[in-house]
């Protein structure tokens, strides 16, 4: 019985080790450049889940953070990273869902040239104001698909998202993880501009996903509670 006990305790102590981070969650909210001038708010998020052999991504919308300049600002684009050796295509891009819906038609893989510096390896078009406004990618709004490999079987992991990209220009840009495309900022309805937001790697610290981390205590009793059981068992023999 004291055996029996002693695995389970050590069992149960085993298990209340800390898992490794399973979710990455990119705060895009260093200001960048644009006009009207912004300020370092979070517009938006993106995150990052480990499922299976595919990535699992939510891209959250708070352009309302930019505040009165912003009263009428949609979401226009979000390119971001990827430096995994699995090959990728449209049919990489899958289950899709979200407030605002997108298709795999809507992401470019290697897009062609650099943009405010920056050459990141994907980049997702939402519409734009020469669409229908209802479809605009708006505050409070989210999008979600997932990244497969194009072969159907090799594993694309976080960590391919989370190599930074350098930018051309100096000091003033700092390296980043993913960038926003911010359209229609004015002061009012029918005010113009566009401004271009990244997440850098200082802000992005990986974080565990509370969702596939079991607490150290509820892991403990249930430990506990199983050697219990056998103990019962052992004794009714």
């Amino acid at each position: 019985m004291n055996k029996l006990i002693a695995g389970a305790l050590t069992g149960a102590a085993l298990m209340t080790i800390p898992l490794a981070a399973s979710a990455l969650v990119i705060d895009i909210n260093t200001y960048l450049t644009g006009n009207p001038a912004g300020s370092n708010v979070t517009v938006a998020t993106l995150t990052l889940t480990q499922n299976g052999n595919s990535v699992d991504f939510k891209f959250e919308n708070f352009v309302s953070n930019l505040g009165a300049i912003g009263d009428d600002a949609f979401i226009s684009g979000l390119l971001f990273s990827y430096d995994g050796s699995p090959a990728l295509n449209s049919d990489s891009f899958w289950s899709f869902g979200g407030t605002q819906l997108v298709t795999a038609a809507d992401f470019g893989i290697n897009p062609p040239g650099k943009d405010a510096g920056y050459d990141f390896y994907l980049d997702l078009d939402y519409p734009t104001s020469n669409n229908n406004s209802a479809l605009q990618f708006t505050d409070g709004e989210y999008s979600t698909w997932t990244v497969s490999a194009a072969d159907g079987v090799s594993a694309v992991l976080v960590s391919d998202f989370a190599v930074l990209v350098d930018a051309s220009g100096g000091g003033d840009k700092p390296a980043s993880l993913a960038m926003v495309h911010i359209q229609q900022v004015g002061a009012g309805p029918g005010g113009s501009g566009a401004l271009k937001y990244v997440g850098s790697e200082a802000s992005t610290p990986p974080q565990e996903d509370p969702g596939t981390v079991p607490e150290p205590a509820t892991l403990a009793l249930l430990g506990l509670g199983m050697a219990s059981l056998a103990w019962m068992r052992k004794r009714k023999k």
